[in-house]
């Protein structure tokens, strides 16, 4: 099944959780965990209804916590969000695929959204209506796990658990930090 996303096509996985029960459990127990407001959690209700679209993309708050799994892939106005007047309300989001593709995301809660991913690439997304003129506003993004045992990954990319990191090198792709020394560093898995 293929899923349209950020305007670019990427091959949909199910969700590792099997029910619905499960799925909200799971979410709950994330929030507490990291401690999140009760104000920024989506309803069950809601959590429902991303559990049974899976791989469709899905339109929440911004600051709304966003459940494992899935990622930022584009923004958008939502007028049920509040503060309307600005072009980045609202998030869309997309189930990541686990199967060792790359995907685009915008920027933004890059340690908790994207566990297990790593940002190999920072790039302009159109899709992602954050910052002035063409600056970096997303990154290109793979799934750590089951993929290959190493990575050149951004110096602002979250390191998987399973992981350790190694030597800092220059990638002209990681555009990071100031000056162009040491912006990446190979990761390894343990």
């Amino acid at each position: 099944m293929l899923i349209a996303a950020s305007g670019f096509w990427m091959t949909g996985t199910a969700h590792a959780i099997e029910s619905e029960q499960a799925f909200i459990e799971q979410y709950h127990q994330d929030a507490q965990v990291y401690q999140i407001p009760g104000d920024q959690m989506l309803s069950d209700e809601r959590l429902g209804d991303m559990f049974r679209a899976q791989a469709r993309s899905m339109t929440i708050c911004r600051g709304d916590f966003i459940p494992s799994g899935y990622v930022i892939t584009r923004t958008t106005v939502d007028f049920n969000c509040g503060s309307w007047q600005h072009s980045d309300n609202a998030y869309i989001l997309s189930l990541a695929p686990k199967d060792g593709s790359t995907f685009k995301t915008c920027a933004g809660y890059h340690s908790r959204v994207y566990d297990g991913f790593v940002i190999i690439a920072n790039i302009y997304n159109a899709a992602c209506n954050f910052g002035s003129g063409i600056s970096v506003n997303g990154s290109t993004q793979v799934y750590a796990d089951k993929y290959r045992s190493s990575f050149t990954v951004c110096a602002n990319s979250p390191i998987p658990s399973n992981y350790s990191v190694g030597r800092h090198i220059y990638e002209p792709s990681c555009r990071v930090g100031s000056g162009i020394n040491k912006n990446a560093y190979v990761i390894t898995r343990q």
